[in-house]
């Protein structure tokens, strides 16, 4: 906006500088000499000074009755009222014995000749009116009046000034696109940055996810399976970000969640899920998002039965529990049937019983929920979980949104981790991976997937820290 705007501006004061047309200016410098008062015998009669003089006649050079004149002489199609727009009699504000007349016009001859009949016509009229008051008492003896310069034929219009009207414009422009993008980033609420998110908010960034386009296929949105990609070492990056905040207390059960829907919640946490089994962990993703679950249709599975069947015990765990063959040590387990009331499902002590007997299985569960400001259903969740963390977009989440799903954790007694900042332009981010650095070599395959803590790219947040 702000380069666009000025360019905007200038380009269409250039346009329509060059389609408006020119306007000449002709000029008469007419020298007046006051003559002198005769003696009055009126003790009452306002005295008389050049300045006054002056202005009377530049006011008598605009009065109809003259200009009409000028109009018969020259033949003109026009009114005095139209003429008078284009005729402008000012007196010399450093002599205060001059008269300066400017008549524009867009015809160069015709602005020159209506210049030099005025004054003509008007030298005449005061002439008549000064012969016919000789005989008052307290008449004048004629002023003089002398033409310094008479009006040529203008060069050069003075209207439309082209260069002035586009740098004008084009300044104008750039001011405005600085006031509205300094009005727009004040009315911006859309988090941007880990500052803003620890200093507004109260919670820390665990890492930071670049913008990708789900790729084709039936499991396009898994971008972790390419081990090379930027984004693979992203989530790589947040898994560890995760392990560190599970220093002081054992981070088993993970729910991943967000303050409004469309955030990428889901795919973060099956993407989060893909890493930590690519570590080596044992690891369930578990999709307890029974309003819009989604898991299903990244992992290419059908959620006939899944966890609220196993929850209301209508289908046993090893039915509905299966291990994604893609990725080992990572097992799925879909939402299965839509139930009428998911809040009390998933608050239900058997959902507590469920999560426990699958903590002894697995190291760790990885729990897709709703968004928090939406339903319940996270906060619920997050009441008895290890930590939960919340997926926030750049420059779309907000911050009374991000706020109001903390305050709904906080009064849940959540153990919340931080946040994963989602959809990372990289241009446009002051803390953006710098992926060329991540370029590796093909490992071996025998390797353990595990980077180095000296690969990880710590965020700005813990730079600071």
């Amino acid at each position: 906006m702000i380069v666009a705007c000025p360019l905007l501006a200038a380009v269409t004061a250039g346009v329509v500088s060059f389609a408006l047309p020119p306007v000449y200016e002709a000029k008469v410098d007419l020298a007046v000499k006051p003559a002198q008062l005769l003696p009055s015998t009126d003790p009452n009669a306002p005295s008389i000074s050049a300045t006054t003089i002056l202005a009377t006649y530049a006011l008598f050079m605009t009065e109809p009755p003259l200009l009409n004149k000028v109009i018969a002489d020259l033949g003109l199609k026009t009114t005095s009222d139209e003429l008078v727009k284009q005729v402008k009699v000012t007196p010399d504000a450093t002599t205060a014995l001059v008269l300066h007349i400017n008549v524009q016009d867009t015809n160069r001859a015709r602005s020159r000749d209506v210049a030099n009949t005025l004054v003509s016509e008007f030298i005449k009229e005061v002439n008549q009116i000064q012969q016919a008051e000789t005989q008052s008492t307290n008449a004048r003896s004629g002023d003089t009046f002398v033409v310094l310069s008479p009006a040529v034929l203008p060069k050069n219009p003075v209207s439309p000034n082209k260069a002035l009207n586009v740098a004008v414009a084009f300044v104008a422009g750039l001011l405005l696109a600085l006031g509205l993008a300094l009005l727009f980033d004040y009315l911006d609420q859309s988090i941007k940055s880990d500052a803003e998110l620890t200093d507004r908010v109260g919670l820390i960034s665990l890492g930071h996810v670049p913008f990708l386009v789900a790729g084709k296929g039936k499991r396009g949105e898994l971008v972790t399976l390419d081990a090379q990609s930027h984004a693979a070492e992203a989530y790589r990056a947040l898994r560890t970000g995760i392990l560190f905040s599970g220093v002081e207390r054992s981070v088993k059960q993970l729910i991943v969640t967000s303050a409004e829907m469309g955030e990428g919640k889901s795919r973060t946490a099956a993407n989060l899920a893909v890493v930590l089994a690519q570590a080596g962990y044992k690891t369930l993703l578990m999709d307890a998002d029974f309003r819009r679950p989604a898991q299903h249709r990244i992992f290419a599975r059908v959620r006939n039965i899944g966890l609220s069947n196993v929850i209301i015990q209508d289908a046993a765990e090893e039915e509905t529990i299966t291990a994604v063959d893609a990725v080992p040590n990572l097992w799925l387990l879909t939402s299965g049937s839509i139930p009428p009331n998911p809040s009390e499902l998933l608050g239900s002590g058997r959902m507590r019983e469920l999560i426990g007997h699958l903590l002894a299985n697995f190291n760790y569960v990885i729990i897709d929920t709703p968004p928090v400001n939406a339903v319940t259903d996270a906060a619920i969740l997050a009441a008895y979980a290890n930590g939960t963390i919340l997926v926030v977009e750049q420059g779309r989440t907000t911050f009374p949104a991000v706020g109001r799903a903390k305050q709904l954790l906080d009064r849940v007694g959540a153990h919340t981790l931080g946040a994963v900042m989602n959809k990372v332009r990289a241009s446009g981010s002051s803390y953006a991976y710098e992926y060329g650095y991540y370029a590796t070599p093909q490992a071996d395959p025998s390797a353990p997937d595990v980077e180095p803590l000296a690969r990880v790219k710590p965020s700005r947040s813990a730079r600071n820290a």
